[in-house]
């Protein structure tokens, strides 16, 4: 195992220019942290940073990256900065990662407010990358207002993304079975807000109902209760709510 005295100087270098809020050593940081397994997470400092860590995850198709774009613009329009880790399926030839729905956050690339970092699942179950939890700490060592990591699409039991955030955001659209489905789901027991997401759909409100019975059954902290919300976020429908309900849950931390 590594400890600080075996980096070099420029490594030591490096992770105070994230500490000073540089972004492009931030990028180099998580890719050295991604591809060695000789950085343990102890070598990332502990932070002062208030970031409030959110997770967001559903299955495929629910509008995860939608919602993080609108969650981007809004707080932006809020002057906070957001850094998003997006973790993409792992390509079969190259191992990189497989964007999918990154372009939809193409409008925040140029905004030095946002950081955006896709990293690959590398085969690693849970809906998340081996390295998420690095990429988290770095970004948080950077002083981000917001980190939001955004899963790959989740089957039952994949709900890795608890251990690393404070919140978790659960998307579910109507039309999808998601009600059904999410009834036999171990993310019924993680999720601190459920977005029933495309909501100008019809059976959205039906999706919510089988949901808030569905977490009646379900354990849950006693400190907080679920969260159950309607939104259409490519429209920002609802963002303003969705929002409140995600500052609301921090303060009950």
């Amino acid at each position: 195992m590594s400890n600080e005295s075996d980096i070099t100087a420029s490594e030591k270098a490096l992770l105070a220019s994230v500490a000073a809020g540089d972004r492009t050593a931030l990028a180099k940081a998580i890719t050295l942290f991604e591809d060695s397994t000789k950085y343990p997470l102890s070598l990332i400092q502990e932070s002062a940073s208030q970031s409030h860590v959110i997770g967001i995850t559903g299955s495929p198709g629910v509008g995860k990256s939608t919602t993080v774009n609108a969650l981007i613009t809004y707080l932006r329009s809020q002057n906070k900065t957001v850094a998003v880790i997006a973790v993409d399926p792992s390509s079969p030839i190259s191992g990189g990662a497989l964007l999918g729905d990154r372009i939809r956050l193409t409008n925040h690339f140029l905004d030095s407010g946002v950081f955006i970092r896709s990293l690959a699942t590398r085969g690693h179950l849970g809906g998340l990358s081996a390295s998420t939890n690095s990429a988290i700490k770095l970004a948080q060592l950077a002083g981000f207002d917001f980190v939001i990591v955004e899963t790959v699409g989740v089957g039952q039991s994949e709900v890795e993304v608890m251990r690393y955030v404070q919140t978790v955001l659960i998307v579910l659209a109507p039309g999808m079975g998601d009600g059904i489905q999410a009834s036999k789901a171990g993310i019924l027991e993680i999720g601190h807000i459920f977005l029933v997401n495309k909501s100008d759909r019809d059976g959205a409100k039906e999706t919510a109902r089988e949901l808030e019975k569905s977490l009646h059954l379900s354990p849950h902290n006693p400190q907080w209760s679920p969260v159950i919300l309607l939104g259409a976020m490519e429209r920002s429908t609802g963002v303003e709510d969705l929002m409140k309900a995600l500052n609301n849950h921090r303060e009950s931390l």
